[in-house]
């Protein structure tokens, strides 16, 4: 035993929890929400077989699968990973019962209550071409991806909740409902394969289901213009159709629901709160998402906003619950904010990122760009991991503390950090070797900046790598760090 893991050892001991033991129970590994309505993306080796409840899940050729939950899910589960060798892991999780909200609404037309009887023939025939749409075999991964919302506008209306019309109890509602003019733009959340494009359906009128892959299927409701054809490919943030109020509709809106084979589950768990989405601030024609941060919060990177606003960029400063979820999961919140400002009009759109909001960075460009050939700068990223998540991930009180996320950043060349693929975007690359943390100094044996070693920030397919003289946990308010950062966002490289 290295003198490095006897001091974690008697660190663990001093602050009151054993090193053995202490872990939290093993999960599987993978992303999602273990709740009512939720859904859970799970990863394991390709070749394996993965039973959920006694019924046997999808694996594709990843070794990715989904277990989708329905709005009545809840309690103990079993799910078994069965490896190709024959190896079996069993867990047990635990699916939290959601309450839902009532609806009630008033003084409708009888007839938008309980059709009347001449037009359940055409119900029936609506429902046959709605039901073969969804069960379409696509071959596609885009299901994979962090998802955007569709439109903008307030929610008015929830995945699960119990309507009541005209004081006659109906079935829960199955979507998220977007308010917004009749002619918005309605845009795929991911990409997909259109599997069902009808203009006049009669509950649900303007009609587009998009499978993306894995029996994953988004469906646009009550639209009043489609813009897409069965069979179409379509990519993120392409417009399949228009807002609009047709069927049995009170009102111009766009109704977004998500199945998984024949489980309806909420779309709404797929993106961040809408409410979230940073807003921008300044006037400059080009836009830069800023990213704070594990365990800070926007106000944290308020400064540097500041100083490229002074700089003539127009700042969109994005918040994200960064110990609570998953990487994947919160690069949704990355996703979002560059989505937003692509469609507010900005036709250059770049990213700054501190510390974990590079790896959120990282995560979302694998999937999607940055609009006009954007830039990165990342300060402090731990491209390659960190000593500290080394040290204290194995302790149940680190895992309770910093949440899911963390530790992914792991020096562990199994940890998600060092599976990433290579950047495909003109990246700078910012990094301090004063520590800001001199109780973790033991940790490293290279220079470092008090949590990320030099080291670990480089990547060899960034243009731009610059050490300065400052510590993890303020590079950002550093005046030569400011000035570099907007000098590689209009230059496309550092001064010498």
């Amino acid at each position: 035993m290295t003198w490095r893991k006897c001091v974690r050892r008697f660190i663990g001991c001093v602050v009151g929890f054993s090193v053995v033991g202490s872990a939290l129970a093993q999960a599987p590994e993978g992303f999602g929400e273990w709740v009512s309505g939720g859904y859970f993306v799970g990863r394991t080796e390709p070749g394996a077989e993965v039973w959920f409840e006694g019924e046997r899940l999808a694996v594709d050729a990843d070794g990715f699968y989904l277990v989708p939950l329905g709005r009545e899910a809840a309690g103990e589960k079993r799910l078994e990973v069965v490896s190709a060798a024959g190896d079996a892991r069993v867990y047990e999780v635990d699916v939290e019962q959601r309450s839902f909200e009532v609806q009630r609404v008033d003084g409708l037309d009888p007839s938008r209550v309980v059709p009347p009887e001449e037009a359940w023939e055409r119900i029936q025939r609506d429902a046959e071409l709605v039901a073969r749409a969804r069960s379409a075999d696509v071959v596609a991964d885009d299901w994979r991806e962090p998802f955007v919302w569709p439109a903008h506008g307030p929610v008015t209306g929830v995945y699960g909740s119990q309507r009541i019309l005209n004081g006659v109890p109906r079935q829960p509602h199955w979507g998220v409902d977007v308010a917004a003019p009749t002619g918005t733009p309605v845009r795929a959340p991911a990409g997909g394969v259109v599997t069902l494009a009808q203009r006049d359906l009669y509950f649900t009128g303007g009609t587009v289901l998009l499978n993306h892959g894995a029996g994953v299927t988004s469906s646009f409701l009550h639209l009043s213009r489609l813009d897409v054809a069965d069979g179409e490919r379509v990519e993120r943030g392409d417009v399949i159709g228009a807002i609009g109020s047709t069927g049995r509709s009170t009102g111009p809106h766009l109704d977004w629901r998500m199945n998984a084979g024949d489980e309806r589950i909420d779309a709404g768990l797929w993106v961040p709160p809408m409410d979230v989405i940073c807003e921008p601030e300044g006037t400059g024609e080009e836009a830069v998402v800023v990213l704070h941060g594990l365990g800070r919060s926007e106000r944290s990177m308020n400064d540097l906003a500041g100083s490229l606003r002074e700089a003539g960029f127009t700042t969109c400063n994005q918040a994200y619950p960064s110990r609570s979820d998953s990487l994947p999961e919160l690069a949704g919140y990355a996703a979002n904010a560059i989505d937003a400002m692509r469609h507010r009009g900005y036709a250059r759109v770049h990213l700054v990122t501190h510390s974990m909001g590079g790896i959120l960075a990282r995560y979302w460009l694998q999937y999607g760009d940055l609009p006009g050939e954007g830039r990165l700068v990342m300060l402090s990223p731990p491209n390659h991991g960190s000593e500290v998540i080394d040290a204290f991930g194995d302790f149940g009180w680190f895992q309770r503390l910093m949440g899911p996320a963390a530790l992914e950043l792991s020096t562990d060349q199994e940890a998600l950090v060092n599976r990433l693929p290579p950047l495909d975007v003109t990246t700078g690359i910012i990094t301090g070797n004063r520590s800001s943390d001199p109780w973790f100094n033991f940790l490293f044996e290279a220079p470092h900046d008090g949590k990320v070693s030099v080291d670990s920030a480089r990547l060899t397919e960034a243009e731009g790598f610059r050490v300065v003289r400052s510590g993890h946990t303020f590079i950002m308010n550093d005046p030569e760090v400011r000035f570099l950062v907007a000098f590689f966002l209009t230059n496309g490289f550092f001064p010498q």
